[in-house]
Formats: C-alpha cells, structure tokens, sequence
C-alpha cells in the first residue's frame, strides 16, 4: 500500500497546475459549504435563542386554551400542584408563573383625540423570569420590581405609537375571567424592545399580582414557562411531564408546538441545504473526474508498460482511486480550515443584517448573524466529499485497468 501511495503522489505532481486546480475547486466548494451551514445555523440557533428567551421559553404548562399561543383565555385553577410537580423533578432549571390576557391600552396624558389600542397583557413575576433567563432589552426607563405594583412596561413602538413618556400614566381596560370589563391606571416605568414587530407594538407588562388583580384571577395564573436544564433533552422531559399534567387537564408544549412556523422554516432551511451541498459536490466531482480522465489519457503509454510488467488490473484501479483519495484528502483538510476559519471570524464579529432587519423582525434574528460551527454538518460534508470522489475515481480506473498492454503502447506511440 505505502507504495502505491507514494505513486499515487507522483504522479499527482507530474501535472501541478492541473491537480493545483482541482485542490482548489475542493478546497473553496468544501469552505464554502462549511461557511453557508455556519451562517445558517447561527442564525438559527440565535432565532431559537430568540425565540425561548423572549416568547416560549424551552416549554410551557398550559390550560387547553392556551394551546395557541396568540390565545388570552383560559386559567390554571390549581396552580400549586403543578408548582409540586415542577420543584420535584430535577430536571427543571427554572419555571416562571405568567399571566395573559388581552384588552385596550390609552394614554393619560390629555393628548386629543385619546390615543388608545389593543394590548396584549403580560403579568410575570420579576425573579422568576430572571431565573429563568428572560431578555428583553431595556430602551427607557428601568425593570419592573416586586415593589411596582401600579407600573407597567411597554414595547418601545407601542409607547411611540401612543406618544407618552416614562413616568406618564396609561390606563387598561380588559374583560376579566368572570367576563366583566374592569380597568386600571399605571405608570409607564419602562421599555423594552424584543426585535418581534408583534411584541414591541403591542404589549403591556405587569407585574403577576397587579394582572390577577385587573383580571380578576385571583390566585390562579395563565401558564407556567419552563426551562429545561438540558436543552437537548427536552423532548423527554415533556414526555414525562405531559402525563402527569395531563391529570389535572392541562398540556404542556415546547417551543416547536407552540411556534411551530419556526421549526418549520429551520426544516426547510435544512432541506435547502442539503440541494445546495448536491450541487457542489457534483461539480466537485466533475472536476475529479475530468482530472483523473485527463490523466489516463496521457498516461496510456506508461499503464501499457506496467502491466506488462505484470502489474495487476486490481493494482492499477487502486493507484488511480489513491489519486483521488490523496486529492480528496488535501482538499478536505485545506477546505475545513478554510471554512472553519471563515465560520469562526465571521461569528466573532457578526455579519450586519440591519438592511433587513426590518424583514427578519418576526423572526427574531436580530440584526447581526453570527455563525457557528456545525460539526456534525462539518463531518457529514467531509464524508460525502470523500466518498462521491472516490466514486466518481472508479470509472476511469476501471477504464484504465482494462487497457490492453501492447496496444496501449502502440496507442501512446
């Protein structure tokens, strides 16, 4: 074998220019691939960050009504067992007790005609949700605390849209869990902005008691946000889980069922993906293939006389598949260092979307990218680069061991 290889590389560098080409083609198709999954993959794993930290979290206890998750009705009656439940299993990072409704949300500040809109209200408990690991980036004011009981955040458009200032008053008119209309005046204390279009124009937030308070809930709560302690294994988690909510009437969902157009879209992504790799790989192995075909054709003379030294047909077919090993094999590595690189310094400083940031809002990106290395789509790119070229190798070596000694030689004469 260590002699066949040591022909191989050979006569590889019989023909630098020709074989410099074709180390490029996978090189640079190799990189690429590596880079295009990165970028992909960052932005998805940033829109799944996205996503739990400011919308879901990893999982959500819900009442059947609240299966959707654009739904205000429905409460938990009995939250307490669900919060035994959840304090015992382990496997539970954090959990926040959140409150949903929705109404209509007007300034106090004697603008005219009143400016008023519809809101979507959002109690929380201020601990919890740091514990659990909520973001939502302060624009104005400060945080809600325990100790802010008549004060409210905004979504930075929504305070735009209703033209007031931190420290104005704002009132809230919603329909309460017995079905009555019931209201409250708070002080605008803060806003925030999410990057989601439909959260930062049109959501309230208050404080756990003062929702209960306003809606009449009394002691129940609209769903529990959970967080997982190990993100991969939250599938089995809400496998078990979901039986024993499921006894008190109650569904627990993750992030993909409750938002499943992104997992969708992260599918389709992937699926895309996969097209693009067929494409580069097949002109990869193209140029493979025509490379190694060139080859023969010059080398026809030398097959002849090598054979009728008595090499084997099976040892010819192994000297031309290590060319396209050893080929492969450098392109490989110069191809993963290429794109690794490329990967590594793009998501150190960000590729800068904010030209459609307005257009990847919803989706909750943001606009910077950052790229991350996939490492399983690393490998997988590796693995099918090198087997298509090996491959693609064995026609023209089956070509080649076929030849007849001494007419090969008198061909090549």
């Amino acid at each position: 074998m260590k002699f066949f290889l040591s022909i191989a590389l050979r006569n590889l560098l019989r023909n630098k220019k020709r074989s410099l080409i074709t180390l490029t083609a996978i090189t640079f198709g190799l990189g690429a691939l590596i880079f295009l999954r990165g970028f992909i993959y960052g932005a998805q794993q940033q829109m799944i960050e996205n996503v739990s930290t400011t919308l879901t979290s990893d999982a959500q206890i819900v009442p059947k009504a609240l299966e959707n998750i654009y739904n205000a009705n429905g409460a938990i009656e009995n939250p307490e067992a669900i919060r035994k439940i959840l304090h015992q299993d382990p496997r539970i990072a954090a959990f926040s007790e959140r409150i949903i409704g929705a109404g209509m949300v007007s300034s106090d500040k004697g603008v005219t005609p009143r400016e008023s809109m519809m809101t979507y209200l959002v109690g929380f408990d201020p601990d919890q949700e740091t514990a659990l690991g909520s973001q939502r980036g302060l624009v104005q004011g400060r945080t809600l605390t325990a100790e802010d009981q008549e004060g409210v955040a905004l979504g930075e458009k929504m305070r735009k849209i209703l033209k007031i200032n931190i420290g104005d008053k704002i009132t809230v008119i919603a329909q309460d869990y017995y079905g009555s209309l019931a209201g409250g005046s708070y002080q605008l204390l803060g806003t925030f902005e999410t990057g989601n279009d439909q959260i930062d124009n049109g959501t309230v937030m208050m404080l756990l008691p003062s929702a209960q308070k306003l809606l009449s809930l009394e002691q129940r709560i609209s769903k529990f946000a959970l967080r997982i302690q190990k993100p991969f294994k939250i599938e089995e988690v809400v496998a078990d889980l979901r039986e024993k909510v499921s006894a008190e009437g109650l569904s627990i969902l993750t992030w993909e069922e409750l938002i499943p157009m992104i997992a969708q879209m992260i599918r389709f992504q992937n699926g895309m993906i996969l097209v693009v790799v067929l494409i580069v790989l097949t002109v990869v192995a193209a140029g493979i293939l025509n490379t190694l075909m060139m080859s023969i054709i010059e080398r026809t003379r030398e097959f002849g006389l090598v054979m009728s030294l008595g090499t084997k047909p099976s040892q010819v077919m192994l000297m031309i598949a290590l060319e396209s090993f050893l080929m492969t094999a450098f392109g490989s590595l110069l191809g993963i260092g290429l794109g690794a690189a490329a990967t590594l310094y793009a998501g150190h400083t960000g590729i800068n979307l904010s030209r459609f940031v307005q257009a990847l809002s919803n989706l909750l990106i943001g606009s910077h990218v950052y790229p991350r290395i996939d490492w399983a789509y690393l490998f997988l790119f590796v693995g099918v680069v090198m087997v298509s070229n090996i491959l693609v190798s064995l026609y023209p070596a089956w070509r080649a061991s076929r030849l007849e000694p001494i007419e090969a030689m008198r061909q090549a004469g």
